[in-house]
């Protein structure tokens, strides 16, 4: 049996008084769809020398950017935000560092999820809707918050993505010909339509134009010759029973592995 790919995963910080206290984890759900499709999950917690990250890059075939609290706006020009909504100041200043070396200093594969998908735009110059529900004046604006929604929804609340034709989202879940799939939502941010990033474009969208999913343009010095780079604003990892989402993964862990032979 070949070896698996070895898939990097960044970790969410407890936040802690100190900077040399707390601790790291990770939600199982992004693991166990990592494993599922083949691939062999790498946890990176935030290292405190910056070389243990080069040498933990060079040993991994692909990167997963998972979820978690906001992002400092400070990073991408937005206004300021209550501290109960932001991550731990050490995971932040870490995941902006990964993601520019990940995204700008490898070939690897990348998949963002949620607020990984948030962090590939930032990391590439873009700027987020900071709330859906305070800023985002479109009709027919989606709860797209868990808070937003009523207890009944729970974890089962399901909107309707539009993809565009021809994009490597369409092309990995393998889209019907409505172009049409359905995701969860557990977020109040998003790329915002008018600063995506350096080379990337948005290629899925809410029925109230909420941006779901960023993608490399084709062609673009970035999307060097077909590399698969691709975020999306929900969370496939918790929708292990869709073949789409279990199609997801599997296009991403089978480009990582077609990198660890390279």
């Amino acid at each position: 049996m070949p070896n698996r790919p070895l898939i990097g995963l960044n970790m969410s910080v407890a936040k802690s008084g100190s900077v040399n206290t707390g601790s790291c984890s990770i939600g199982l759900s992004y693991t166990d769809a990592i494993e599922r499709a083949g691939g062999l999950p790498v946890l990176v917690p935030p290292y405190a020398d910056a070389a243990c990250l080069g040498e933990a890059l060079e040993r991994l075939d692909g990167f997963c950017f998972i979820g978690g609290p906001d992002y400092d706006p400070a990073f991408y020009g937005g206004r300021a935000q209550r501290a109960e909504e932001l991550m731990d100041p050490r995971r932040d200043r870490f995941d902006l560092d990964l993601a520019r070396r990940v995204l700008d200093g490898t070939p690897l594969p990348v998949l963002g999820i949620c607020g990984g998908c948030q962090l590939i735009s930032i990391a590439r110059g873009g700027r987020l809707v900071q709330d859906l529900r305070t800023e985002w004046n479109r009709a027919g604006t989606l709860p797209h918050a868990k808070a937003e929604r009523a207890a009944s929804d729970g974890a089962g609340y399901r909107h309707d993505v539009r993809l565009a034709d021809g994009s490597l989202i369409a092309h990995v879940t393998r889209a019907p010909l409505s172009l049409k799939i359905a995701a969860n939502s557990f977020h109040h941010q998003a790329v915002r339509p008018d600063c995506v990033g350096a080379d990337l474009r948005a290629t899925a969208w809410a029925p109230d134009e909420v941006i779901e999913a960023i993608e490399p343009i084709p062609d673009s010095a970035f999307a060097k010759a077909g590399r698969f780079v691709l975020g999306v604003q929900w969370h496939p990892e918790r929708m292990p029973d869709d073949e789409r989402m279990r199609a997801l993964f599997q296009a991403f862990v089978a480009a990582a592995m077609v990198e660890s032979k390279t």
